[in-house]
């Protein structure tokens, strides 16, 4: 049976996280900054769909807020747009830091297109992870990537009472047109390259935080947020469920 949390779920959820359902005016400071900078990796060509997720997407802006991207990727291409983003992202003095956070972008979580179905890290009741897709906030999306992910999803929950967020979200994608896909396999090389020089060093960090659940490193998915609170959410909001 496919997931699905109610109106009266999302209530629970709201006394947890501060949720708005219109954003605050430093919300739409933060998506402003966004649009404005994402300029600089649209052209990347790997790139298929940029996102904002967390705070800023839910419209729960605070002064330490940093803005957290999710960037999908074509096959093959998971690296090369990694490390193209970071380096550009770096140059720009625009990336988070230990020590600088607030209104930098974090850049923790990527993705292949062939790796958008979120149940592979979904936990029992995980209303988090549920409205956290509902609540995304898509800026850019070739290739109609948006709604490929959502259908993706639809395979284990069912949003269909919220369809109409959905579609509003649709409204925010400003960059949006077809790419064609070629494979190349120069490129494909680089990338493996790329992940055997990198891969060692995100490793390593992984496991000086005692190997997380929450962060994921492989062929398809690097998602390396500092902390997860969905088990410490479900377990409070359901525990006399």
């Amino acid at each position: 049976m496919k997931q699905v949390f109610l109106e009266k779920d999302l209530n629970k959820l709201k006394k947890y996280i501060n949720i708005n359902e219109t954003p605050w005016k430093w919300d739409k400071e933060y998506t402003k900054k966004t649009l404005k900078y994402i300029k600089y990796i649209k052209w990347i060509p790997w790139i298929r769909m940029i996102w904002i997720w967390n705070s800023i997407s839910m419209n729960s802006w605070t002064k330490e807020s940093d803005i957290d991207l999710y960037i999908v990727s074509s096959k093959n291409r998971l690296w090369l747009v990694r490390i193209l983003t970071t380096l550009i992202f770096q140059i720009l003095g625009i990336r988070k830091t230990w020590k600088k956070h607030e209104w930098r972008f974090c850049l923790s979580f990527f993705s292949t297109l062939e790796w958008m179905d979120f149940s592979i890290f979904k936990i029992s009741n995980d209303i988090y992870l549920y409205f956290w897709i509902i609540y995304f906030k898509p800026l850019l999306s070739y290739n109609n990537t948006y709604e490929l992910f959502i259908k993706k999803n639809n395979s284990w929950a069912n949003f269909e009472i919220y369809k109409n967020t959905i579609e509003a979200n649709k409204k925010n994608i400003i960059y949006k047109w077809n790419k064609k896909t070629t494979n190349s396999i120069i490129l494909n090389k680089i990338n493996i390259i790329l992940k055997n020089i990198f891969e060692k060093k995100t490793k390593l960090s992984y496991k000086k935080l005692w190997k997380p659940y929450w962060i994921i490193i492989s062929e398809n998915i690097l998602k390396f947020h500092n902390w997860d609170i969905r088990k410490k959410i479900s377990e409070k909001i359901f525990k006399n469920s």
